[in-house]
């Protein structure tokens, strides 16, 4: 910030809010919108950050967060907090009519419809005009904020220069910490016991619809068994047969000799994980075999450029060009993989690219993938969490990545 020449960050991506403030930026910030939840982090470590966030999550958010100062906004959600006021032989009204006085609630106040913005911005404005940062450069996400909302916080504090602070961000929530990699650790397990449950589950005639649920009951299975209290989601792209795309790969039913695609994650604590791996229904022909054993080779040979110090790129070379090396010469990927976090995309940055010269550090988590979506063979893909660390690559994966036939 202090090298950008930035006062103060407003921060109202949700997921970046949560990693400033330890604290979940809570429902409301499931309409994708700047205003919701904001936090202000000053660049002068000796002042104090700030946050404004719906009353309905101030509890909570006290219960996360270290951060002290906290002002609300209100949403269309009535809520009360009796607990001061309890145990009590008190007719309830009264304790609720106690309690609201407590919170300096008006009699018959009115609450918006969703959120009004307005009011949460005046209350940015209280912080910025306390800690003399009204005039000053404020950073925020430009690749989050929706327009309109932009012009909504040029208005509230227009005596302000707003620039992109979207690639500090970036560069911070690249670098994973302790907990952040046990999410993301958790999720390719889980994943993958969804693939194994999927794969015991497979049979002749069952649709690619049928596969994708054994899939889904088995990282719910998989997530009762563990006691995953922090799971909350998964997702998958499975692909049955020899079209690996569109309605062809999703209305197929398994033959023999069918092509199994699994590229499948789950969330976990907010992060996303993101893993792929190929199977054969049956006995597979030489097609499937020549090309997964060319994309396991690419695989290996990207793998080992996963040190610190390598800028990014050179992975991308190593597994393309050994691509080209095994007869596959027209083969070309815009990217092998990507970073993996706290995001709704289970991509974010940096990407495994040919123009990335970001250089790898300990800490990076990557899902480090060598696909291939061959009409008249089928999808393929071979994708592992990979951890840098200073002594080289750590995968999070188990399943083995070489062809394998199954059923």
């Amino acid at each position: 910030m202090q090298a950008q020449g930035i006062d103060a960050l407003i921060v109202v991506q949700p997921e970046n809010f949560y990693y400033a403030t330890g604290a979940n930026a809570g429902f409301a910030a499931l309409w994708r919108r700047a205003g919701t939840a904001i936090a202000v982090i000053p660049a002068d470590p000796r002042v104090p950050p700030a946050v404004v966030i719906p009353d309905a999550q101030a509890r909570s958010f006290r219960m996360a967060s270290d951060i002290r100062d906290v002002r609300t906004h209100p949403l269309w959600v009535e809520t009360e907090d009796l607990a001061p006021f309890l145990p009590s032989e008190r007719p309830t009204e009264a304790i609720v009519r106690d309690a609201a006085r407590r919170a300096g609630k008006e009699p018959q106040h009115k609450r918006p419809a969703t959120y009004d913005i307005a009011l949460a911005l005046a209350e940015v404005r209280h912080i910025l005009d306390e800690r003399a940062l009204l005039h000053g450069c404020l950073g925020i996400e430009m690749d989050f904020i929706p327009v309109n909302d932009f012009e909504s916080f040029r208005h509230g504090v227009p005596n302000a220069r707003f620039v992109d602070s979207s690639h500090i961000f970036r560069q911070l929530r690249m670098i994973k910490g302790p907990a952040e990699i046990a999410f993301l650790r958790q999720g390719a397990a889980l994943s993958e016991a969804g693939i194994t449950a999927s794969l015991n589950a497979v049979r002749e005639g069952l649709s690619a619809s049928d596969v994708a649920f054994s899939y889904r009951s088995g990282v719910l299975e998989a997530a009762r068994h563990a006691a995953a209290a922090t799971f909350e989601s998964t997702w998958d792209i499975i692909s049955v047969g020899p079209q690996p795309w569109g309605a062809g790969a999703s209305t197929a039913t398994v033959t023999a000799g069918s092509q199994l695609k699994f590229d499948v994650g789950c969330t976990v604590g907010g992060y996303q994980s993101d893993i792929g791996r190929t199977y054969v229904f049956g006995n597979g022909n030489e097609h499937q075999k020549r090309i997964h054993g060319a994309l396991l080779e690419a695989f290996h040979a990207g793998l080992e450029e996963f040190k610190p110090g390598n800028p990014i790129s050179r992975i991308h070379h190593a597994a393309q060009t050994k691509m080209r090396e095994l007869g596959f010469e027209s083969y070309t990927r815009g990217h092998f993989g990507h970073g993996i976090g706290a995001n709704v995309w289970h991509e974010e940055w940096p990407y495994i690219a040919a123009t990335e010269s970001q250089v790898l550090m300990p800490g990076m988590v990557f899902a480090f993938e060598t696909p291939y979506y061959v009409d008249g063979v089928g999808g393929f893909i071979i994708e592992d969490h990979i951890l840098v660390t200073e002594r080289g690559p750590e995968s999070f994966n188990t399943l083995a990545r070489e062809y394998a036939e199954v059923g």
